[in-house]
């Protein structure tokens, strides 16, 4: 906007007074006159001072009162009416006096519900403020709201390049840079925020997710003890500690954060589970055992428990109560491939120990049919598709244990076994 002032007739007299006063000290001093073009030079520069002055004064007043009328609007909450105002601040104001300008009319218009023009004041201002760390981010939330994510990353790495202070910056982006499928840069990024922020249980768990993704287990787990270290009672964060290092084989570890998460969720049925798989895994299967039907008494129709306690059982040598639990999950679904499997496997674990006992290094006749029994098990097992190849690999293996035919033909119309060690099979 051009404004054209005329200078106050006074104001110029003024000016003209002090300029005579000024060449009479001159004449004074120095004992002759300024020469009469030197004079007229000299008041036409400051005339000139007087009208740039004025003008000033003038365009200051104007671009005060732009802002002061923009911002009342907005403050109030009257975002229509400090839409043009705001312009006139963003024409007036070449000076760079209100740098807030571009991110409060983009607001205006964000609360009208005009996001497009949003968008155009927000770039405008990076286009006139490009080193502002602020403008870059605003305009990356909204793109991120808008869906357009490329562009939204570019605009919060601008951000971080020049403000590296912020965490929420560093936490958009990283999320951001997950949501592209660039997980190496977002796993940058969450570093960064928890450098900035390690107390931040958020991004600890998902540094630990991303490390976890790129098969860095150690570092995943590093990261969620520095979690429960910050947050002793995380249950979420207990369950996934105790899960990786399930994963690892480190039982141990394991049992210690399964335990204490069931300190605080008692009837968590699936932490019960893996603190009772970790007692199994390590040996402790009289431990293993009261956990499993602890979760049992949760979950009474869970057959994968059952057929854990039997196999618990079954490595304790007590086969017959072993397989009366297998039979209670075939009670709950008879086509239950588990369970056949863990009864075949109890059959093989009491063959094996009979032919021993008698001091043999090899199968007899009664422990061959004891196999095929094993055996059938294991064929029914097949049909579930679930349990399909581990069935097939037990068949694999005590399909050469099984009574051949010249074992059939010397032992004619035997069908048991006469070793009173496998009596309790047939009650």
């Amino acid at each position: 906007m051009r404004t054209s002032i005329n200078p106050r007739p006074f104001q110029n007299f003024f000016i003209i007074l002090s300029i005579s006063a000024l060449i009479g000290g001159i004449i004074f001093i120095f004992g002759c006159a300024p020469t009469t073009q030197k004079v007229s030079s000299e008041v036409e520069t400051a005339r000139q001072k007087a009208i740039q002055d004025s003008l000033r004064k003038v365009y200051e007043y104007e671009l005060n009162k732009a802002w002061s009328t923009a911002y009342e609007y907005y403050k109030n909450k009257t975002y229509r009416s400090c839409i043009n105002p705001f312009w006139k601040v963003i024409e007036l104001d070449t000076i760079d006096r209100f740098k807030d300008k571009y991110s409060l009319l983009s607001d205006a218009y964000v609360k009208l519900n005009n996001p497009d023009s949003a968008q155009i004041v927000l770039e405008l201002g990076i286009q006139a403020y490009p080193e502002n760390a602020h403008l870059h981010r605003t305009l990356a939330y909204f793109l991120d709201g808008r869906g357009q994510t490329e562009d939204a990353i570019r605009e919060y790495e601008q951000a971080t390049e020049l403000d590296a202070s912020m965490v929420n910056d560093w936490k958009a982006l990283g999320n951001l840079y997950i949501k592209n499928d660039q997980l190496e840069e977002a796993t940058r990024a969450f570093e960064k925020v928890i450098e900035l922020d390690p107390k931040d249980q958020d991004a600890q768990r998902t540094l630990s997710r991303l490390y976890k993704s790129s098969g860095d287990a150690d570092a995943a787990i590093q990261r969620m003890e520095k979690v429960k270290e910050l947050d002793p009672n995380n249950t979420e964060n207990l369950f996934q500690l105790g899960r990786e290092y399930f994963n690892i084989n480190d039982y141990d570890n394991a049992i210690v954060n399964f335990e204490q998460l069931l300190k605080l969720k008692p009837e968590d049925a699936m932490a019960i589970e893996y603190l009772g798989n970790s007692l199994q895994n390590k040996g402790s299967y009289k431990r293993a055992i009261v956990v499993y039907n602890d979760a049992i008494k949760i979950q009474p129709q869970n057959k994968k428990i059952f057929c854990e306690i039997a196999t618990c059982y079954k490595e304790l040598g007590q086969f017959q109560t072993g397989r009366s639990y297998a039979r209670r999950a075939l009670g709950i679904d008879p086509k239950y491939g588990l369970a056949d499997i863990v009864i075949g496997e109890i059959y093989e674990a009491q063959a094996e120990k009979c032919y021993t006992a008698r001091g043999k290094k090899l199968p007899e006749f009664d422990d061959k049919l004891v196999y095929d029994l094993a055996y059938s098990h294991y064929q029914k097992a097949a049909k579930d598709i679930q349990f399909k190849d581990m069935a097939e690999r037990r068949i694999n293996y005590v399909k050469d244990f099984r009574p051949t035919k010249e074992d059939l033909f010397f032992h004619k119309g035997q069908t048991k076994p006469k070793d009173p060690c496998y009596d309790w099979i047939y009650k």
